[in-house]
């Protein structure tokens, strides 16, 4: 992984890429994974876990999505949030993200009961 691929992929996976600047915030080029895949990325409802899945399977389910080779349920929901990252945006969120546990925290776990 490229230097500074894990802080940059967690920018994009908690923020969407949104940053504070002149006061305001100005949105990222992406919706924060966690609102759809939970908090801990260990999924939420229908929505798949993603936390400690390969890197390589991610960049390339991202790819799959934003070339539109993926045409499930799930599809619709994905498209506009792949729609802009750049390929170093893909690897950087498959670095933070497949760095994470796959294992739901006791809130999660709780929270789902």
């Amino acid at each position: 992984m490229p230097v500074g691929s894990v802080a940059k992929g967690e920018a994009l996976v908690t923020t969407g890429g949104a940053k504070l600047a002149g006061g305001k915030i100005v949105a990222g080029n992406t919706a924060a994974c966690g609102t759809c895949h939970g908090g801990d990325l260990t999924g939420y409802a229908d929505m798949p876990p993603i936390a400690g899945r390969s890197p390589s399977y991610l960049v390339r389910q991202m790819l799959d999505f934003q070339k539109g080779n993926r045409n499930g349920p799930g599809a619709k929901l994905m498209k506009p949030v792949v729609a802009s990252l750049t390929m170093q945006d893909m690897v950087a969120i498959a670095a933070y993200v497949s760095s994470r546990s796959p294992e739901p925290s006791k809130s999660t776990t709780t929270a789902r009961r």
